[in-house]
């Protein structure tokens, strides 16, 4: 699924391998896409036939609550005459996402069964990018496909989808190779990393650049005190002169090498047409919250249209499906609504920091730590790219909350129900030797 070509740019105009996935798992038969009926039924098999794990219950909790917000705003956004087509588009993804947490947290036994999935994510995220730069070197470098062609098709190269596994990829390539310096995982990084940097580039997402920019920031704060993190310091010191520099220069030029610059001035004070067309549904998002700040217009009714300028005509359900997904689930589901659902990401954060900062083994540090960056690169496309209305985003934080339902517990940071009760690993030796001059690691 997450290697899904269906809706890639670069599919349109060569050989895409994977690009059947969509019609096969996710073409919907009776309203209802195989993909997801799949999910269902392991679920049902894993709950009759698996003996029970050590859950962390306020987390499964949370996940409970935010399946019974979607629920309640349906039945009354319907009862005030809402569309019930629409509405079921509105809450399918975000249906699909729960049943996807709890599938994953049935079935996957182990904290290193959630490393491979995370594995998973990142593979898919570096085979895009692959795909990305070929098309790049032989289709659009040699003149095969022209730019006017690819500015129709929106001017990026892959899909918005992408920005999610491709910045949680950089992130986890970064934290894999900290945790375990070998020569192998430092080559693994020197490839992989600037590919997948490359492939962002390429596909002309400026949220990508922010998203990258909080993961990498969210990686900072999660390492632990030690001599690596003391280099990066240093490392910073040398570097934000040169990127100071590079701002000062680059703030208004059009070159390509400026381009990762112009991203973030578009955002923060040069608007384009793509920020002015936000702020104009953000403001009708706002105007639809105006209508009841309690309880939302319920799913199935249209956001308020303060201008018809930026209608995105091609798509039907332009006005019920809101590019800000943050602001949209707060105009249809009110306050108490917003934080029924939304609290699932503070409450995941929450649990994989214990688990990054308090496990005993790397292996589960590592799934913790991935976890935040993988909420932060989530939350930055549900605020700024339909991110609710993603498969990928929506699958790859359901592994996020899976995660947090499990590792804690697993990890003996948190007490688990539902199972044995967990306790802490013995430490594993670690592969760079502790100094006494180091801080010590605090809790």
């Amino acid at each position: 699924m997450l290697a899904d070509e269906g809706t890639t740019i670069y599919g349109r105009f060569m050989f895409a391998p994977f690009a059947w996935v969509r019609e096969v798992l996710f073409a919907p038969i009776v309203n209802v896409r195989p993909f997801d009926a799949f999910m269902a039924l392991i679920l049902i098999v894993s709950l009759l036939t698996k003996a029970k794990r050590p859950t962390v219950r306020p987390m499964r909790r949370t996940l409970l609550v935010a399946l019974g917000t979607v629920g309640a705003s349906l039945i009354y956004g319907l009862a005030r005459g809402g569309d019930a087509r629409a509405a079921s588009w509105q809450i399918y993804l975000l249906l699909a996402l729960l049943l996807a947490s709890f599938t994953f947290a049935t079935v996957l036994e182990t904290t290193e069964h959630f490393v491979s999935l995370a594995r998973t994510v990142v593979g898919a995220g570096v085979y895009h990018a692959a795909m990305c730069v070929v098309f790049w070197v032989f289709y659009i470098k040699t003149g095969r496909i022209s730019a006017g062609a690819i500015n129709e098709a929106g001017d990026y190269l892959s899909t918005h989808d992408d920005t999610v596994l491709w910045t949680c990829g950089v992130g986890f390539i970064v934290l894999s190779a900290i945790q375990k310096p070998t020569q192998r995982m430092r080559a693994i990084a020197f490839v992989l990393v600037p590919l997948l940097l490359f492939a962002i580039q390429l596909n002309h997402r400026r949220l990508a650049w922010i998203s990258l920019g909080g993961v990498i920031a969210a990686l900072y704060f999660l390492v632990p005190p030690s001599r690596l993190k003391r280099r990066i310091r240093k490392v910073a010191q040398v570097l934000v002169p040169i990127i100071a520099l590079y701002t000062l220069v680059g703030w208004g030029r059009p070159e390509g090498v400026f381009r990762p610059l112009r991203s973030f001035e578009t955002v923060v004070s040069r608007e384009d047409a793509s920020t002015r067309a936000r702020n104009i549904e953000n403001l009708g998002l706002i105007a639809t919250a105006n209508q009841g700040w309690v309880l939302g217009t319920g799913w199935g009714h249209k956001y308020v249209e303060v201008s018809n300028k930026y209608n995105i005509h091609f798509m039907e359900l332009w006005p019920y499906i809101p590019h800000n997904s943050v602001l949209g689930l707060f105009a249809y589901t009110g306050y108490l609504g917003f934080l029924g659902y939304w609290m699932a990401f503070p409450m995941a954060v929450y649990f994989h920091t214990r688990t990054a900062r308090l496990a005993a083994r790397p292996v589960e540090r590592l799934v913790g730590a991935f976890g935040v960056m993988q909420i932060v690169a989530v939350s930055g496309q549900w605020y700024g790219d339909m991110g609710s209305f993603s498969s990928v985003t929506d699958y790859t934080l359901a592994a996020c909350f899976a995660a947090a339902m499990r590792v804690p517990a697993e990890a003996g940071v948190w007490p688990g129900n539902g199972g044995a009760t967990a306790t802490p690993a013995a430490p594993e030796p670690e592969q760079v030797p502790a100094h006494a001059d180091e801080p010590a690691e605090t809790a």
